[in-house]
């Protein structure tokens, strides 16, 4: 009788506890299940030879602030070494920093320009990555970059020698820069051309290259030339028609330009906070753009001079490779799939240095010629007939 009793109160006590096995065990089964699985050593060749799937998340990528800028630079020669033929292990930029205690085969595609990539692979372990920690704020740190590290910088950005798309696409701005420091303000129908194929190729450039896949584009070069300057055609035609709405971009054009140029004084932008900097950007295009109808011909000539000094600079850097190209770069180029820096050195600062004089020079000249000399009006509320008849 006692053993059928106890029986009895066993199987009551299994009973309940089913219940609470369901309600605690289950559910942590489900968040083991979900949780990401640290692979062992042996794990990682099951993985090798299962080509097992990758993590469903993958790592987001951040825009590089001061304290991760050495570390570009290191990737930037080592990419460099790899594209010369220096061996299949190459350093792996990884977005999430978790990944780098896993022990795993990492593989990437490092895209060595017109059109040829190379594919190199790095094993991770949980002992192979170091953090280096930096003190102080960020405005205070000076990475350290030898020639080594400056060579690899400048072939990141501009490659080995002048291509013929660089080469094409620094005549054609130092050409147009000349055209608005020289008669940006006289022959006003040819500025609102060149004013919309300025504007038209530099979005297009913009939208290429922030969808660009990790492989590149098919002829890379051709692509972003063709497309760029068809697109930049289609605008000079628009803008040199709609005279009454055109008229306002030469205003926040040279607004867009002086916004770039102020924001590359500093390595790593004056402003380092994308948000903050679009802002700015947008908020002193739109301004200038409102200042054309307020002050009419004093900005027209100080906005076609100052796009002028900075598009004849911008493309004297495709032949000097002096590295103010990344200040473009670290700007508008937001691709995951691209790793952007910038650096200031002495001729960065000669360069932008440049663009200030060549603009001063050239709003001396157009208010002297087109002012004083000649009393030329142009402006919101004339229309292109008077201003011929005028001349």
């Amino acid at each position: 009788m006692k053993l059928s009793v106890n029986i009895m109160v066993l199987v009551i006590t299994l009973m309940m506890a089913i219940p609470s096995y369901h309600a605690y065990v289950i559910p942590s089964q489900s968040r083991a299940a979900m949780a990401r699985q640290t692979p062992t050593k042996s794990s990682a060749i099951v993985q090798k030879h299962e080509n097992l799937a990758k993590p469903t998340t993958p790592p987001t990528h951040h825009r590089l602030m001061a304290r991760d800028l050495q570390q570009t630079l290191s990737l930037y020669v080592n990419w460099q070494s790899v594209c010369n033929g220096g061996g299949n292990q190459a350093q792996v930029s990884i977005g999430n920093p978790s990944l780098k205690n896993l022990w795993q085969t990492v593989t990437q595609t490092v895209n060595c320009g017109r059109g040829s990539t190379v594919t190199v692979t790095e094993t991770i372990s949980n002992m192979a990555t170091t953090t280096t920690t930096v003190s102080g704020s960020q405005s205070t740190y000076i990475p350290v970059c030898d020639d080594a590290c400056w060579s690899g910088y400048l072939w990141h950005t501009y490659g080995y020698g002048i291509s013929v798309a660089q080469a094409f696409t620094g005549i054609v701005c130092i050409l147009i820069g000349i055209y608005f420091m020289v008669f940006g303000y006289r022959s006003f129908r040819l500025t609102l051309a060149f004013t919309g194929f300025v504007f038209f190729a530099t979005m297009t450039w913009i939208g290429l290259t922030n969808n660009e896949p990790a492989n590149g584009y098919p002829n890379t070069d051709i692509l972003y030339v063709c497309v760029s300057a068809g697109l930049g055609l289609v605008g000079a035609v628009l803008c040199a028609f709609l005279y009454g709405a055109s008229i306002y971009l030469i205003g926040g054009l040279g607004g867009f330009f002086f916004a770039v140029w102020i924001l590359s004084w500093k390595a790593s932008l004056v402003i380092s906070v994308k948000v903050a900097y679009i802002c700015f950007i947008v908020g002193i295009g739109v301004v200038g753009a409102g200042l054309v109808y307020l002050l009419e011909t004093y900005v027209l000539i100080l906005a076609t001079s100052f796009t002028g000094a900075y598009l004849t600079i911008f493309g004297l850097d495709f032949f000097a490779h002096t590295g103010l190209l990344n200040s473009w770069l670290y700007i508008f180029d937001a691709n995951p799939n691209h790793f952007n820096a910038y650096m200031i050195q002495k001729t960065v600062l000669v360069m932008l240095s440049f663009i200030g004089v060549f603009f001063l020079a050239s709003a001396g000249w157009q208010y002297f010629w087109n002012i004083i000399k000649h009393n030329r009006k142009t402006g919101v509320n004339m229309e292109p007939k008077q201003e011929e008849e005028g001349k």
